[in-house]
């Protein structure tokens, strides 16, 4: 029997339109989940401040690759040309090795913000922000959860590699945010979402513009791969509708046409000689034997390959790998094999290559992670996830042993450059080695322990930093003398070519002996012969006359020189300064 009140509400509900209480509930529910997405995003962006934006000043700009992206962004910036934002210059000289949208973005970052080593990593820090943010949304998407694409993004975001290139002046990770834009514009059109189709193309228009035929080369692969193994052939379909096709042709042709048309041979040497001689051939001194990558990818994704096993165990559908509820393990997996397989065939390889395999290593772990994260405190881990933990503390005492052979084995450094933290590194690493063993039966050290040992990374990463840039950067020598610097002072480097002394320098270098990756450059340059010495017996001859002539060397070169030119010339080589293993000297007393 009904009431008054039940009849009252009755008359209240029969006045709603059909489906405004469950209307009601669908709001309430799309609320409260986007109430814990927020709270993961801010989070991310929280952990991505802090760890690719805070003390972007703290070290110089490193050689030779920070030192030569920071520098064709300076010279783009200060030319005042737009012929110079479609040929890249360095040192003054044309540099066709790669397209330049990272150098239009530090060229930009310098006009924004000043000159500076700073400036210059804000377009990685910036891209390797996007890229967190983006493996979140696809490993939501893939997964169907907010807490494993949070997991996946907090996995990438500390992985050594990744943490490192995000705050390091190279390419590589424009790139990355593109193959990443793209996999995951794939996986929405396949969901149904149209705008999948422009995200996929948008990625690939980033990948070409930042390393060529490479960037949608691989965004390619690791769909097409996907595909086949899945059966999925409609999706290649989809792909190609002309739309997409259409925006990358739009978005990449104005630059292709006005190079080609601003530079004769522009597309030989693009095409063939820089995509195609890096892949097929060791013209470029970038040859490692085939397993390369398989050494290198415990050091990049550590410390979190500790638990990639235990993941994949976890996650592995076995034979049912085709069924469609596996899909999206087969996306990451595909995309991480097919990586790695084309890279360690190519005959070009260097650590930052491997970056793009990162992504699908964090997709593969975010999903198990989550799962243990969401246990009650105090929980047991499963005996698998406790191996992995025992591995992670072997990997930390294996680290410090090997932070001691670092000189040993690297010729670029020294016991010197490591100062005091070749000593405490590996006391620290070895504590918290054992630490984590200690607590290997938590759950919650699943994800505690990793980021305890990636803290303890980053720490001395930062301490050891001072000691690194007196080796790894010329900004030592030439920023107490910038100020003493006049215009018709002449800069040169002898024996060795470093991109931060025009940089710090804030002018053009003449350069003697080694010109290296500027050789196509300087070929084409009419000036070559005033820029470019041979022996020196030429640099002697640009000392002997009436400007100031300043000369960066490495210290037992600078000396080797000195003593040539005193003994059997009578030319005084007087020093002005002498940081790490360079010394900077000159015809001129310093005032």
């Amino acid at each position: 029997l009904a009431g008054p009140g039940r009849a009252a509400g009755r008359r209240q509900t029969a006045g709603r339109a059909p489906g405004a209480r469950n209307g009601v509930r669908l709001v309430s529910a799309a609320a409260a989940q986007q109430q814990p997405r927020r709270l993961y995003v801010l989070l991310l962006l929280i952990l991505c401040g802090v760890l690719f934006f805070s003390l972007l000043n703290l070290r110089d700009l490193w050689e030779s690759d920070e030192a030569r992206y920071a520098e064709i962004g300076r010279e783009m910036a200060a030319s005042g040309s737009l012929q110079h934002w479609i040929i890249p210059r360095l040192n003054y000289v044309i540099y066709l090795e790669k397209p330049p949208l990272s150098y239009w973005l530090t060229a930009l970052s310098f006009k924004l913000f000043g000159v500076s080593a700073a400036a210059a990593r804000l377009v990685p820090a910036m891209f390797g922000t996007l890229t967190v943010l983006l493996t979140f949304l696809l490993g939501r998407a893939l997964w169907g959860a907010e807490r494993a694409g949070f997991w996946s993004a907090m996995v990438l975001a500390t992985s050594l590699m990744f943490f490192a290139l995000s705050r390091v002046v190279l390419v590589d990770m424009v790139l990355c945010c593109g193959i990443v834009l793209a996999v995951y514009g794939a996986w929405s059109l396949r969901g149904g979402r149209d705008w999948g189709l422009y995200a996929f193309w948008l990625g690939c228009a980033m990948g070409f513009l930042t390393k060529g035929v490479l960037g949608p080369g691989l965004a390619a692969l690791a769909v097409a791969v996907f595909a086949a193994l899945a059966g999925e052939w409609r999706l290649l379909g989809q792909l190609l509708r002309w739309r997409g096709p259409a925006l990358f042709v739009v978005l990449v042709a104005p630059w292709l046409l006005a190079a080609a048309w601003s530079q004769e041979g522009f597309l030989r040497y693009f095409f063939w000689d820089q995509q195609v001689g890096r892949l097929l051939t060791n013209r470029h001194q970038r040859y490692q034997p085939f397993y390369y990558y398989f050494l290198l990818l415990p050091g990049v994704f550590f410390p979190w390959i500790a638990l990639l096993p235990w993941a994949v165990g976890r996650t592995f559908p076995g034979r049912r790998w085709q069924a469609p509820e596996a899909r999206p393990w087969l996306l990451a997996a595909a995309w991480f094999v097919s990586l790695f397989v084309f890279l360690s065939l190519s005959s070009s390889k260097m650590m930052h290559y491997a970056l793009p395999m990162l992504p699908p290593l964090a997709l593969l772990l975010g999903r198990p992670l989550a799962g243990v994260m969401s246990w009650q405190p105090g929980e047991v881990s499963p005996l698998g996830l406790r191996a992995s933990l025992v591995a992670l503390a072997g990997l930390s005492l294996v680290a410090g042993l090997a932070l001691l052979l670092v000189p040993a084995l690297n010729p670029d450094i020294s016991y010197d450059h490591g100062g005091a933290l070749l000593f405490w590194g590996p006391l620290f690493l070895s504590a918290l080695g054992l630490g984590v063993y200690l607590l290997r039966g938590r759950a919650w050290a699943a994800a505690g322990a990793p980021l305890a040992v990636f803290g303890l990374l980053v720490l001395g990463a930062g301490l050891a930093t001072p000691t690194l840039d007196q080796y790894r950067s010329v900004a030592g020598l030439l920023r107490p003398v910038q100020a003493e610097l006049k215009r018709e002072d002449v800069l040169v480097t002898l024996g060795d070519y470093w991109h931060g002394a025009a940089f710090y320098g804030q002018r053009r270098v003449k350069v003697v002996d080694n010109w290296g990756e500027l050789d196509f450059g300087r070929r084409l340059a009419r000036d070559r012969s005033a820029w470019f010495l041979k022996g020196d017996a030429a640099l002697l001859r640009l000392m002997e006359g009436r400007p100031r002539v300043l000369v960066i060397a490495e210290t037992p070169r600078y000396l080797k020189f000195k003593r040539w030119a005193e003994q059997k010339h009578g030319l005084p080589m007087l020093p002005w300064a002498q940081v790490g293993d360079k010394t900077l000297f000159s015809n001129r007393a310093r005032r």
